[in-house]
């Protein structure tokens, strides 16, 4: 993936949290959001414009490539960071336990470990042992219960601990091992193993790989596990946790998750949109732009009123006026500064905007 378009901006954004449901606290949040600059999601979503299927499959698969790996031993260093709760501690996912980081920045945490998501044994040659998209810290007992299983709904359980189940399915009458992913995180798991199917689409499979994956550049993803991944990519929409995930490893691997930063790729390549070339002018779900601070009216077109770390309920406000639409143009607001505010049924708040020539 070409770097020389990605950007980091920041934004201070003054908040006002609703805490308890019963008052409402002031909070100055200075936040550093890290994504691809207006500009540089515009240039990205026009190289993607007039492909799909395959060829928008071989594109990604040629820009988002990883431009290094992280040694074995630093895989925890980079959690501390991708993989952390609010209060501090150890993400995990197959678990509710509160499990805190060491106090040196290398070793794992007590009873943790980590797993790849698409199992290092589907590999003929498994050389992408620590592309970090695919590796998730975990508690010590999820190898031993995941084993080498393909995803899938759990039929009949075999283990479950209320958050994420083994067991059996059946295709066809024949009985399958699989794994449920942790509720509330179908999406990411799809999410990543899409990445790995357009990252490694050139991977022989083996073991179980060969249940879920189909050798060859395309569509790599056979009938069950496209069905599988395009409904869970789909009630399970893109987290912060994922964008903040994003962020940190391409600081890491110089590579993003392309269906993190651009969700709604996936349907150009393997759902119902798969052979209807993309244009972002004409497709409704196309990315939108995060706020930032400064725009120039003469190379930004609208400013969408959206934030990854602001609620999609959230109704607005420019300059005292409501706004009905989820962008507007900058040529209707004029240079200057602009005050925006928001809220939600969690959290409201204002920050201010520049529009310079």
């Amino acid at each position: 993936m070409s770097t020389k378009i990605i950007n980091c901006c920041q934004l201070s954004i003054f908040f006002s949290i609703f805490v308890n449901m019963k008052r409402f606290y002031s909070i100055l949040f200075i936040i550093s959001i890290l994504h691809l600059t207006a500009s540089a999601q515009e240039e990205y979503q026009y190289q993607f414009a007039g492909k799909c299927g395959l060829e928008l499959k071989e594109y990604l698969h040629k820009e988002f490539c990883p431009s290094q790996y992280v040694e074995a031993d630093k895989v925890w260093n980079v959690f501390r960071q991708s993989d952390v709760n609010a209060d501090g501690s150890v993400l995990d996912r197959f678990s509710t336990n509160y499990v805190e980081f060491p106090s040196d920045q290398f070793s794992s945490p007590a009873n943790m470990t980590i797993n790849h998501i698409v199992d290092l044994s589907w590999w003929t040659e498994p050389n992408y042992i620590y592309d970090l998209y695919n590796i998730l810290p975990c508690n010590i007992d999820v190898p031993t219960y995941k084993r080498d299983y393909m995803p899938g709904e759990v039929v009949d359980t075999i283990y479950s601990n209320g958050v994420w189940a083994t067991g059996w399915i059946y295709i066809n009458s024949i009985p399958l091992n699989v794994y449920s992913p942790p509720r509330g995180y179908e999406g990411d798991f799809a999410r990543i193993i899409m990445y790995m199917a357009t990252i490694y689409s050139t991977a022989q499979w083996a073991g179980q790989g060969v249940n879920f994956f189909l050798d060859g550049a395309y569509p790599t993803l056979n009938g069950y596990s496209k069905k599988l991944l395009l409904q869970w990519h789909a009630l399970d929409p893109v987290s912060e946790v994922e964008r903040l995930r994003n962020d940190v490893i391409f600081h890491v691997q110089y590579n993003r998750n392309p269906y993190v930063d651009f969700p709604h790729l996936v349907d150009y390549i393997w759902g119902e949109k798969s052979t209807t070339p993309y244009y972002p002018e004409y497709d409704e779900d196309a990315v939108k732009t995060p706020l930032r601070a400064i725009y120039s009216i003469s190379t930004d077109k609208k400013i969408d009123l959206y934030s990854p770390y602001i609620p999609t309920d959230a109704t607005w406000t420019i300059d005292g006026v409501a706004v009905e639409s989820e962008s507007i143009e900058t040529k209707t607001l004029g240079l200057g500064e602009h005050e925006l505010r928001f809220e939600s049924t969690t959290i409201k708040g204002k920050l201010k905007i520049k529009i310079v020539e």
